[in-house]
């Protein structure tokens, strides 16, 4: 009997210490969000790495993009937002709206208004690991309650605030109370790694704001399951 009970707790010392191994491991369902400054994120899974509206450091400032993807994400084709040259591999390239499906990614993109005259630009919606994540890129003027509706849920709104060329501070925290994503990142500001010097400070969009959260670099993992119940803004560092 001794043997048997000593068997036993073994057997549930070994279920213990692999379930403490997996705790360790990172979720299938866990992705990874890197802000590489101006309106350029990386966005990883297991499957799939998309890099979002790639800029040349040059001009843009900066460092500059080193990245392998297999996916690049262009809102429009100005020279701030298009260096598809800058990633590595040979990366699928979407520039248009409408629907794509890449693996498991799903991405909806939707034309918008860049504003006075400027042509249009592409908000696109990223499906992936039960996330819906928006990138703005260069959305120059607030959409309509019903092209909002067609977004559907978002989780994590990637939003320009800058004001030079797009929607500004005031703007852009009218889309995030109408659209009430989880996470605001906030991205297209003035910032002292950048070149372009007409864009207004992050300070005029957190100003008065609550739940702001400053992360130390320029990486964030994200779970559905584990999302803010209310809206949180995120600010990350420049690399």
């Amino acid at each position: 009997m001794r043997w048997r009970h000593l068997a036993a707790i073994s057997v549930i010392g070994c279920f213990a210490f692999v379930a403490a191994l997996l705790a360790g491991q990172p979720s299938r369902q866990t992705v990874t969000l890197r802000w590489m400054g101006h309106a350029c994120f990386v966005l990883q899974s297991p499957e799939v790495t998309l890099v979002f509206d790639p800029f040349p450091s040059d001009q843009v400032g900066y460092k500059p993009i080193k990245v392998r993807a297999d996916i690049v994400l262009i809102s429009h084709h100005h020279f701030d937002h298009d260096f598809i040259g800058g990633v590595q591999g040979k990366p699928k390239v979407i520039d248009t709206p409408g629907e794509h499906k890449v693996g498991p990614v799903h991405i909806v993109g939707f034309k918008t208004s860049h504003g006075d005259g400027r042509g249009s630009n592409t908000v696109f919606v990223v499906e992936v690991a039960g996330l819906r994540i928006a990138h703005c890129g260069d959305l120059g003027v607030l959409p309509s309650d019903a092209e909002l509706k067609r977004w559907g849920r978002v989780d994590v709104l990637l939003v320009p605030v800058g004001g030079f060329y797009t929607i500004d501070a005031d703007q852009a925290w009218q889309l995030v109370q109408r659209l009430k994503p989880a996470v605001v990142i906030p991205m297209h500001y003035g910032h002292p790694q950048s070149k372009i010097r007409e864009l207004a400070p992050l300070d005029n969009f957190l100003k008065g704001k609550r739940s702001v959260r400053r992360f130390r670099g320029n990486s964030v993992s994200l779970d559905k399951k584990a999302l803010p119940k209310g809206t949180e803004i995120w600010v990350l560092q420049a690399p």
